[in-house]
């Protein structure tokens, strides 16, 4: 079961007849952590990409005993205590390890979807379900993501967007109260709204730096893609990252990652001042916008 995508409000809001019109949404804060899954019959924690964090392994291990014996998938955001607004950088390497255990880690739930016949129960069943396992594993390593609001009115969402925003936040999540889980869908059961543009996209090629500059024996810019086909220019690399790269184009041609740009130009698709974030070792090329 692969994980339900987000839309971004506008995209709905753009719409001649846009479907979020009147219903009703919990609104959430969308936490800039690592999509993941557990299975609670099973015992490994998964990546949005459907692969085993193995430096997970003794965090699952620890929670593992506390978890009720309940048929189904809890959601959540990997987080790393401590961590300053605007780390997933540091984040994505820390869960990114193979041969090291990540320290301090704790998970933000939001969601749980059952098997069997009950799959396709709405939102606010399932949270409320996520809420009970949460308080019978009662350890601090894993939290609820409280819904901070319940409403239908647009000027609402932006106003606890903004709220968060002020924060140092990066946006919040509209989850559809009536509505089941859909994997793999974008549409208006599930929307963010965030303040910058932020791409997942695949890395096509790379390109040396500008003769004369500060890259000019290295990576300069990649090349990046989205699923329309349309390709970026984008820079914001680390020294090490563009000498590494450079050195073997393969660790990351190919790679999905994670774009942020001002805005996007209507005419043409053009991105301002298009900048990496992150590789998204989370992620696979079905999952770029």
């Amino acid at each position: 079961m692969r994980p339900q995508k987000a839309l971004h409000l506008h995209h709905d809001l753009d719409k001649k007849t846009p479907k979020s019109a009147g219903l009703e949404y919990a609104i959430m804060e969308k936490h800039d952590g690592w999509y993941g899954y557990m299975d609670l019959t099973g015992s490994e924690i998964y990546s949005g990409a459907g692969r085993v964090i193995p430096s997970l392994k003794e965090f699952s291990e620890t929670i593992r005993p506390y978890i009720p014996n309940i048929r189904g998938r809890l959601i959540f955001e990997i987080m790393i205590e401590g961590l300053e607004i605007d780390s997933f950088y540091t984040l994505n390497g820390i869960l990114n390890r193979k041969y090291e255990q990540a320290d301090d880690v704790y998970i933000m739930v939001h969601d749980f979807v059952p098997f069997g016949e009950n799959k396709d129960v709405s939102f606010k069943y399932r949270y409320g379900v996520a809420a009970e396992i949460v308080s019978k594993i009662n350890l601090p390593q894993v939290r609820l993501a409280p819904i901070l609001g319940i409403h239908y009115d647009t000027a609402e969402f932006k106003r606890k967007a903004e709220f968060i925003w002020s924060r140092g936040g990066e946006g919040i999540i509209l989850k559809h109260m009536d509505a089941p889980y859909m994997p793999e869908k974008r549409n208006h059961t599930l929307m963010k709204i965030k303040e910058e543009l932020t791409l997942d996209m695949v890395v096509v090629d790379v390109q040396r730096g500008e003769a004369g500059g500060k890259y000019a024996d290295t990576l300069g810019t990649l090349i990046v893609q989205e699923k329309n086909g349309l390709k970026h220019t984008v820079s914001g690399m680390t020294d090490e990252d563009r000498h590494t790269w450079w050195s073997d184009k393969s660790l990351i041609i190919g790679k999905v990652v994670e774009i942020k740009a001002m805005k996007r130009d209507k005419t043409d698709g053009s991105l301002r001042e298009p900048r990496f974030k992150a590789v998204r070792w989370d992620k696979c090329k079905d999952d770029i916008d």
